[in-house]
């Protein structure tokens, strides 16, 4: 991937920012009402609304940002700063009522500066209070706020009937209805991206757990049967030596040849030499890639393949699925295999590989290139100048063999 940062922590930042950037425009708007006040005010009443509306910015962005940790489940519900950020909500609402007589502004056609404070609080109030809650009941409050607004507003005769003022204050009310049902859903986006980030974490603990209880099935076939025998037959010579010599040493032999006959399929297990049905690594690898949200293409098929071909190149399906859960942000990966005449090859490709896993190679794939130099193969892997992660496997194949 082009970027350090994971695909949903990109998007939750870019969510944080643009939340927290609305907010701090509020004392820019108090600024900008106060600058058109038609009369003299005294300077105490100035500087006590800038330093109001800056202390209820500040209020809000503290509540912005526990909602979203209560949202993604990082922190309880913050009900103590909704109770202070309405306490500053109201006392701002209170303070622009007492001392309304030097806050008339200089056009007489737009609403008066009680509405325009009160509709600018509840727009920044708003905001941060409905993202801590889920979007349908964001919905209502920006609903509730709209017709707050707007009763408010006609009902009390802060809005002249002439001029811009009814059309300022329409505006005011789906503001602060827009503020109260944008900012859950920004929330909503980040806890599904993180959750499903999650998810994508699980899947290839399980790919990895789903090996490793394939290796110890693999063992338990390998040596089940024959340990009992060896077992049955140790005992048997131990009773034969006094009574008949020969047929002890006979059933001695027998248990060496088993015993070299499970050395040598334990190693085959642990090399990977046992033969494995590649078009089926090749669904597996498809239903998990897909269930973990990466649409995989597959071209190509296995049959014409020997079986020890086939077997390297399963584990090569293995080891590169589990990296592209675990080391990329994938949303697609293009499996190809293709046959040359005495060569295949095998390409799995990803898009959005993550900085932090393009550089050296990890331990999985040390091991699988050295499985499949024993194979008298090569293989290659490393991001290319797109973006895109290419693994690529060549295995040398007798023309003439067939599975």
């Amino acid at each position: 991937m082009e970027f350090t940062r994971s695909g949903p922590r990109r998007v939750d930042l870019y969510n944080r920012v643009s939340m927290y950037g609305l907010i701090v425009i509020e004392p820019v708007l108090a600024l900008a009402l106060i600058g058109q006040v038609s009369v003299d005010a005294p300077s105490h009443v100035l500087i006590s609304m800038l330093g109001l509306s800056a202390l209820h910015a500040i209020a809000c962005l503290l509540l912005l940002r526990a909602s979203m940790r209560y949202r993604l489940g990082a922190a309880p519900r913050p009900d103590l700063l909704r109770v202070v950020a309405g306490v500053v909500t109201l006392a701002g609402v209170a303070m622009v009522q007492v001392w309304r007589e030097y806050l008339e502004l200089s056009d007489p056609d737009t609403p008066d500066l009680g509405y325009m404070a009160l509709a600018v609080l509840l727009v920044f109030y708003g905001g941060p209070l409905a993202a801590g809650m889920p979007a349908r009941d964001g919905r209502w409050l920006a609903l509730a706020g709209l017709a707050a607004l707007l009763g408010i507003g006609w009902t009390g005769g802060h809005v002249p009937s002439g001029g811009a003022a009814p059309t300022v204050a329409v505006i005011w009310a789906f503001v602060a209805a827009f503020f109260a049902s944008t900012f859950p859903t920004f929330v909503w986006i980040s806890k599904v991206l993180w959750e499903l980030d999650r998810s994508r974490e699980t899947e290839a603990r399980l790919a990895v757990a789903e090996e490793r209880l394939r290796f110890a099935r693999d063992l338990h076939d390998v040596l089940g049967r024959n340990l009992s025998v060896v077992a049955l037959k140790s005992q048997l010579t131990g009773k034969l030596i006094e009574r008949d010599p020969d047929e002890a040493a006979r059933q001695a032999e027998e248990v060496r040849r088993l015993a070299e006959s499970s050395l040598k399929e334990v190693r085959d297990v642990v090399r990977g030499y046992r033969a494995t049905d590649l078009d089926t690594e090749l669904a597996g690898s498809r239903a998990v890639l897909e269930a973990a949200g990466v649409r995989c293409t597959i071209t190509g098929a296995a049959e014409h393949l020997p079986p020890d071909v086939q077997s390297t190149l399963a584990w090569v399906v293995r080891e590169g699925t589990t990296n592209v859960l675990r080391h990329s942000d994938a949303t697609r990966c293009v499996i190809t295999l293709g046959r040359d005449g005495g060569t295949v090859m095998l390409t799995m490709e990803n898009d959005r590989v993550r900085d932090s896993s393009a550089g050296a190679p990890g331990n999985g794939l040390v091991g699988l290139r050295e499985r499949v130099q024993a194979a008298g193969g090569t293989l290659g892997a490393g991001t290319r100048p797109d973006g895109t992660y290419r693994l690529t496997t060549t295995l040398p194949v007798d023309e003439q063999e067939q599975p």
